[in-house]
């Protein structure tokens, strides 16, 4: 039986927030007259149990392009939870094509929920057949996959040829793997988690979203005509990334509306030239197909916000933080959560990283580098340098 997920009161963590306070929320709910600044993030209290789970889509078939980047985000989440109180559990959840060698050298289990809230913290995979690779009567690959026939045809129809349609609709396909969790972080596997991370929560009920760098005036104002052809409410919000920090139910209900808006856009704001990506960068940033994923959820966390009133917030300085700062403090002083690599040479760059132009350097000199830069070069170099086993070793080593 799926165990049930324990709600915090909000009342029992008042004395435990954090000083942190960069949203704009309501704080009357009745008048909607006061507006004043709430923290996003707070400690529970030390007795509290705490479930999580960090949702990843991984590409089999591109293998020698991504194993580095699950190497060094495992690398992380062990990190991660050498920080965390022995009452919380986070699991790693992936979705990919097979169950490799990879994942059972790593120790992941297959088609296995979590049942337990004491269970130790695992790695799970689930069995998924990516958009492109459906036929017109797809069915279901795992036991806990609930598919949307009519939706993953037109998927298949419109989307097959869009690379990263598969990392949201495995969120929502597969919400009963992660709806028994207090918490889950959809994620990118060019990520690494800080020791924050083992520390600090979002308050029940809410979603934090990290920082989408797409946002131009032009697309701006062209997402939110789009949104009056659709018909859905706007919130005005720009810069809403693909990382998203917090309730279950919401994210899982985030994931169905970013994928109907990615639908419309396909087949309405997407020249033919564009969808099949013959146009490049050319557009960019004012209007790029690359980055469809973002636009579906520019429109569906906007819409969300403005009709259905839930807490859905911005956390810019908290998620996909970037990996080439050089600051000492800026980690901890500023509480980031979670840093993404973004596209540049400056250390730490994936793609010197997987061009081997970081070898010589020795992790082991980077252990008292607190840097962004330094902490994301040492899980790298890290994880590279030991085998699967080790890995695996590590994680076991966690007692709880």
């Amino acid at each position: 039986m799926v165990f049930y997920r324990s709600i915090t009161p909000i009342k029992n963590v008042v004395t435990q927030l954090p000083t942190l306070k960069i949203e704009k929320s309501t704080a009357n709910e009745k008048s909607k007259t006061i507006a004043v600044d709430l923290p996003l993030i707070y400690q529970p209290p030390l007795e509290s149990i705490v479930s999580r789970a960090l949702l990843l889509f991984y590409p089999n078939d591109q293998q020698s392009a991504f194993l580095p980047e699950f190497r060094w985000f495992y690398r992380s989440w062990i990190e991660m939870m050498k920080n965390e109180s022995t009452l919380w559990r986070t699991d790693i959840i992936v979705y990919a094509n097979e169950y490799t060698s990879v994942f059972k050298q790593l120790g992941c289990v297959y088609e296995r929920i979590r049942l337990d809230r004491k269970e130790n913290a695992q790695c799970r995979v689930f069995p998924y057949i990516r958009i492109k690779d459906r036929s017109s009567k797809h069915k279901m690959s795992s036991q806990y996959q609930i598919i949307d026939q009519q939706r993953s045809q037109r998927m298949y129809q419109y989307l097959r040829g869009y690379g990263y349609i598969d990392s949201i609709n495995t969120v929502f396909e597969f919400n009963s793997t992660f709806l028994m969790y207090d918490h889950v972080l959809r994620t990118d596997m060019d990520c690494f988690l800080t020791e924050n991370f083992a520390r600090y929560i979002p308050y029940n009920n809410s979603v934090l979203v990290g920082h989408g760098g797409y946002s131009t005036e032009f697309n701006s104002n062209r997402l939110k005509r789009i949104a009056r052809d659709m018909d859905w409410k706007y919130a005005d919000k720009n810069g809403l990334g693909s990382t998203w920090y917090g309730s279950p139910s919401i994210i899982y209900h985030m994931s169905d509306y970013t994928i109907q808006a990615m639908l419309h856009l396909v087949r309405n704001e997407f020249t033919t030239p564009e969808r099949e990506h013959k146009l490049g960068v050319m557009l960019w940033p004012e209007w790029h197909f690359g980055v469809l994923l973002l636009y579906g959820g520019h429109l569906a966390i906007n819409h969300i916000i403005a009709n259905e009133n839930l807490r859905i917030l911005l956390a810019s300085k908290l998620l996909d933080q970037g990996v080439t700062s050089k600051d000492q403090t800026d980690i901890k002083k500023n509480l980031r959560l979670h840093l993404h690599c973004w596209h540049g040479d400056d250390p730490f760059s994936k793609f010197h990283f997987k061009a081997g132009r970081y070898k010589a350097i020795d992790p082991s000199k980077l252990i008292s580098d607190t840097s962004a830069s330094g902490y994301a070069m040492r899980m790298a170099l890290e994880s590279n340098a030991m085998t699967l086993d080790e890995l695996r070793q590590n994680l076991l080593s966690i007692k709880k």
